[in-house]
């Protein structure tokens, strides 16, 4: 099976896209108190590039880190990183960004206190780690 008919079986006649857009629509705004509780390596998209990595796992957990940079001409304001992960994998905390899930998207997005990438810049050091039953792979990855 491949990996876009796995995804298409988990999210039924919803598309990968239309899910990453929703969860791309509840990062968006609000401050960041009310929108948050809780082997593709690398994507560009007009005016950013992005990585997400495993960096090591563990029976039951892993750790993942991840960059993104801005190759727009313009600031990139409360940006974000998103990618898919295998099913029954969960992101549960991050660092140098915010972290949201739904479903098997998962996103990180600017800190409150950094919220715009200026043209050209990079950043680094950003983390994660989650549970997952096997060392999970990271597909579809975007960034905005």
């Amino acid at each position: 099976m491949t990996s876009g008919n796995r995804i298409a079986s988990l999210l039924g006649p919803a598309s990968t896209g239309a899910v990453a857009a929703l969860v791309a629509a509840a990062c968006v705004g609000g401050t960041p108190t009310a929108r948050h509780t809780a082997a593709h390596p690398a994507a560009t998209a007009a005016g950013c590039s992005a990585t997400v990595t495993l960096v090591e796992s563990w029976p039951g957990g892993y750790r993942g880190a991840a960059t993104i940079s801005n190759s727009g001409g313009r600031p990139m304001k409360d940006w974000y990183i998103q990618w898919v992960m295998p099913r029954g994998a969960t992101l549960t905390q991050a660092w140098n960004g915010t972290h949201m899930q739904s479903g098997p998207v998962a996103m990180i997005h600017a800190p409150a206190g950094k919220p715009a990438l200026p043209p050209g810049a990079t950043v680094s050091g950003i983390g994660f780690v989650g549970a997952a039953a096997s060392p999970p792979a990271f597909t579809e990855i975007t960034c905005g």
